[in-house]
């Protein structure tokens, strides 16, 4: 058994976008585990921020807000990052673990507190920082498990649980079907919600793509689409505009509570966001994943799965079709369609 690192504060720190950012959940669950008795906060996104108040797994949040991919420009997530030096440096932290370090980061981790401060090894390390130089993410879209472990392990943590874990609260789901009703859905209807993560990038499934989608389900299954943005933005639902067909509910800027609630309540999510597809697959919402060739991620259940293409852009819209036509058709049943 490794003996852990001692520490009476730690600040464990994840300053990439949202769907990157969940590998925190279970990270400071195993923190937790580890040092009952020590002041634990977490920086990370907002809708990250709000996931680990929910559960309880921090004494506190310090909220990165909305974290914008490398390739989409950086100036408001550089901005939150600097703004929250001011409010680190109160708690006196006696470590700082940096999961997904940047040059940012690791100027005010080094120059703002005196903690001792631990990133993910030295070569690891030094590529992501090269590769964000250049305007490309080397873990985008890609499970960040392993450079959270890398860390975990310096202090002698060991994480056995990766689930995220995540409970949608009644009252969460409550209000959400009273949002459904409001917005003329009927009680027996398919509903199907669209995550993109990134739209607008070359790196990821197009908005037409997933335009084309949902008119396709809508027009043949009748299916209730759902553009569903992270947390407290709006990008997604403003790139698909009017172009969804009639009925189509836009989730704009969510709380994280209620684009998991959103999950569940789903018959069926098609994302190209790996995070999003592992919290419904736990949330037990059948999901198709768009993914690239390269990408190490496998089918967690049999209600999960794969479209993939040369890179993620270059999925098939007409195999994204077929697979979600075929979960439908496999799983139309009264706990498909009628979920409490």
């Amino acid at each position: 058994m490794r003996m852990l690192y001692p520490a009476r504060s730690i600040l464990a720190m994840d300053a990439s976008p949202f769907g990157h950012s969940l590998a925190l959940l279970p990270v400071v669950r195993a923190l937790r585990a580890s040092y009952p008795d020590s002041l634990l906060v977490g920086a990370a996104p907002c809708g990250t921020s709000e996931l680990l108040t929910a559960q309880g797994l921090v004494d506190e949040t310090i909220s990165l807000g909305v974290v914008r991919p490398s390739d989409q420009g950086r100036s408001r997530g550089l901005k939150n990052v600097f703004g929250f030096a001011g409010r680190a440096r109160r708690y006196n932290f006696d470590v700082v673990l940096d999961f997904s370090p940047n040059l940012e980061t690791l100027l005010v981790s080094r120059l703002a507190m005196r903690a001792r401060v631990f990133t993910p090894s030295r070569l690891p390390r030094v590529i992501s920082i090269l590769l964000d130089l250049r305007g490309t993410s080397p873990s985008a879209g890609q499970p960040s498990h392993s450079d959270h472990q890398n860390v975990l392990q310096q202090l002698g943590v060991e994480m056995c649980d990766k689930r995220f874990a995540i409970v949608p609260s009644v009252d969460e789901d409550a209000r959400f079907e009273r949002r459904l009703a409001s917005s003329g859905s009927r009680g027996g209807e398919l509903i199907v919600l669209l995550y993109g993560a990134n739209p607008g990038s070359h790196s990821f499934w197009p908005v037409e793509a997933f335009v084309e989608i949902g008119i396709r389900l809508s027009n043949n299954f009748g299916a209730r689409i759902i553009a569903a943005d992270e947390p407290s933005d709006d990008s997604f639902s403003r790139a698909v505009g009017s172009l969804l067909p009639p009925g189509a509910i836009r989730l704009t800027e969510p709380r994280a509570l209620e684009l998991i609630a959103a999950i569940a309540r789903a018959s069926l999510v098609i994302t190209d966001e790996p995070a999003i597809a592992q919290i419904a697959t736990e949330l037990r919402t059948p999901v198709v994943e768009i993914a690239d060739a390269g990408s190490s991620t496998a089918p967690s259940s049999a209600t999960h799965r794969l479209a993939k293409g040369s890179s993620r852009s270059r999925a098939s819209a007409e195999s994204v079709y077929e697979m979600a036509g075929e979960l439908i058709q496999e799983n139309r049943s009264p706990s498909l369609f009628q979920r409490p």
